[in-house]
């Protein structure tokens, strides 16, 4: 996703598009910044965004897919997780909860839907919630408990 590709044009624009989402739902205050209030009101929205929570997960689907197969594997999944955490991440038995048909990658449907109910789901028990790999307090012992 080098300077100037499409991939980063795309991933560059729906980054400015939720940043202006963010700023609308903090008014006219023009401080540049967003406060948890303002956050929580864009989250509140959420599931009655599906377009474009559906459109943020294919961008994110095509970034993620590094090797351009159309799926995601394991690795690629766990890449994510660490792009999105900031740091090395235990993943064991997380990509197993995410992949429900088990054929060892996630496809473009699969990973749409895990999205999806990764940010609009409140539903612990969905698999979108692992999404992001485990929760600070989820030991990596717990098996298939639901994020807490």
């Amino acid at each position: 996703m080098g300077p100037g590709t499409e991939l980063r044009a795309r991933v560059e624009t729906l980054l400015m598009g939720w940043w202006s989402a963010l700023r609308e739902a903090g008014g006219a205050r023009g401080s540049g910044t967003v406060d948890l209030r303002e956050l929580l009101t864009v989250l509140d929205r959420l599931p009655a965004m599906t377009a474009e929570v559906t459109a943020t997960a294919n961008t994110v689907f095509d970034a993620v897919d590094a090797d351009g197969d159309n799926r995601i594997s394991p690795e690629e999944h766990r890449q994510l997780v660490e792009t999105w955490n900031g740091r090395p991440v235990d993943v064991t038995g997380v990509f197993e909860l995410l992949d429900a048909n088990g054929d060892g990658h996630l496809d473009r449907g699969e990973f749409a839907l895990l999205w999806r109910q990764f940010w609009t789901s409140d539903d612990p028990t969905e698999p979108g919630n692992w999404l992001r790999g485990r929760f600070a307090a989820t030991p990596s012992s717990s098996g298939g408990q639901a994020p807490g």
